[in-house]
């Protein structure tokens, strides 16, 4: 079993977006290695400036910029769950932060970083260009430039759990696993690969500037969404409650193109909801961000079946993952006692975890949607309610994000989620990349989210009723 532990008590969280482990690093963890020392082979001697050129404060700021840089680099190389190439992320930091730069209007003369292979090197190469760029461009702060180079290395991982997080992300996510379950932002939720709104909140600034499911999403305050990830474009939505944000959309069914100004808002997200669909029950599952989501679940689904429902639905859609310990949890309320997934880290080794001693709580039969935007512990789930035969999945394959990583806080208050093992399902099956494939697919198309149609939804209700009733003593009525 997973040991829980607390977020202030270690360094770092192991999480699938969030998992409590006993992976942390060690207690006064330092980078093992040295910055560069001036010489021959540094800055100095290749015409390149260097720090001990600049006022103290702003060598200073570099210093220490350059050390939450290696801080980040060690981790990387050392912890990721496959061994990466120094080369590559010398490259990707580089690349990085040369686009800030001509993204803030500078005329950036440097060539491409063309890193040695070998860890030093790559490190002495890559150390170099951050200093000589500093110290040459002195409009964008160093800790800007250290950020890029990180997000930079991070997104050349090629992995959707290991990510750069900022000093306000990471104190989100900090907040987001005390169960404060909270954020500024708009209110609305997306999907890709083209990034279209599939819910907007009630009485949320989305909802007020007349957003609706079909939208889709264009640009981010000129940053066009392209190219990214629908968790990348997130980050350039949310922010502190209060400050605006520019959307440029595309609205449903038109090619008309609208350029809207919201304000962000806190928006306070329900994790758990339920509801009845005459006969059959309905549980809503946004994440297993922290324990009390488990009573919650277990909860609405015994109030349904006490009211004498034929059949459940819950629902993952969307749900982006949380807790492995939360979420093995609440499994062992619908699954009987076995293997639910293997962990398989950097050297090759295995272990296979389980649910013991569970206490199933479902006596009725069970439908779970599943989609694109179902992910991380999600999938975990998923899968095991599809391997262990206890309920039907509908939808459509789920993203494929499943690793177990770690959110290591950096000496300036960023952070770096880092997955450092493999998740397979409990029989062996690979999830991260893959995904989850449900046993009956059913898409949800742009023209039904203009129209306020549920198929995948309306399916799962299909199935249940057209399954024989399982005789219940004393059923309730179903009466709303």
């Amino acid at each position: 079993m997973i040991r829980a532990v607390q977020h202030w008590a270690v360094r770092g969280l192991l999480v699938l977006a969030l998992v409590a482990g006993a992976l942390a690093p060690p207690a006064g963890w330092v980078a093992a290695q040295a910055l560069p020392t001036p010489g021959p082979s540094s800055s100095a001697a290749s015409g390149e400036p260097s720090t001990t050129a600049l006022a103290p404060a702003r060598a200073a700021a570099v210093a220490s910029a350059a050390l939450v840089l290696q801080e980040a680099w060690d981790l990387l190389l050392d912890r990721f769950m496959e061994p990466l190439d120094p080369a590559l992320l010398a490259g990707a930091a580089d690349s990085a932060m040369r686009d800030l730069l001509t993204g803030r209007g500078v005329a950036v003369d440097e060539t491409p970083l063309a890193a040695g292979g070998e860890r030093l090197a790559a490190w002495d190469a890559l150390s170099q260009r951050f200093q000589a760029l500093a110290a040459r461009y002195s409009a964008v702060e160093p800790t800007a430039l250290a950020h890029a180079a990180i997000a930079g290395m991070a997104a050349a991982a090629d992995d959707s759990h290991t990510n750069f997080m900022t000093p306000r992300q990471y104190q989100e996510h900090l907040a987001w696993i005390r169960g404060e379950v909270k954020y500024g932002g708009i209110g609305a939720r997306l999907r890709g690969p083209v990034l279209t709104i599939v819910e907007v909140f009630a009485n949320s600034p989305a909802a007020a500037a007349g957003l609706q499911p079909g939208d889709r999403i264009l640009a981010v305050d000129d940053t066009p969404t392209d190219d990214l990830r629908v968790d990348q474009v997130v980050q350039l939505v949310r922010g502190p409650a209060g400050t605006p944000v520019t959307l440029r959309v595309q609205r449903a069914g038109s090619d008309r193109v609208e350029t809207l100004q919201l304000t962000r808002a806190e928006i306070q997200m329900p994790f758990v909801e339920s509801q009845r669909f005459d006969d059959i029950g309905y549980v809503r599952l946004r994440g297993f961000p922290e324990p009390s989501i488990v009573d919650n679940v277990e909860r609405a689904i015994a109030d349904l079946q006490e009211q004498g429902v034929r059949g459940l639905i819950l629902d993952l859609r969307g749900n982006s993952g949380g807790r492995l310990d939360v979420g093995t949890r609440l499994l062992s309320r619908f699954i009987p006692s076995g293997p639910i997934y293997q962990e398989v880290d950097r050297r090759g080794g295995q272990r296979i975890r389980q649910v013991r001693a569970s206490t199933p709580i479902l006596t009725v039969p069970l439908a779970v949607l599943v989609d694109e935007g179902t992910a991380s512990m999600g999938e975990i789930f998923a899968v095991n309610i599809q391997e262990h035969g206890v309920g039907h999945l509908i939808g459509q394959t789920t993203m494929g994000s499943v690793a177990a990583s770690q959110v290591l806080p950096l000496a300036d208050g960023s952070a770096l989620q880092l997955s450092i093992m493999q998740i397979y399902s409990g029989q062996g099956a690979p999830l991260n990349r893959v995904g989850v494939q449900p046993d009956e697919v059913v898409e949800l198309r742009l023209e039904d989210l203009q129209s306020g149609r549920d198929p995948q939804l309306d399916r799962a209700l299909a199935y249940l009723r057209g399954l024989p009733a399982r005789p219940t003593a004393a059923r309730a009525s179903s009466a709303p």
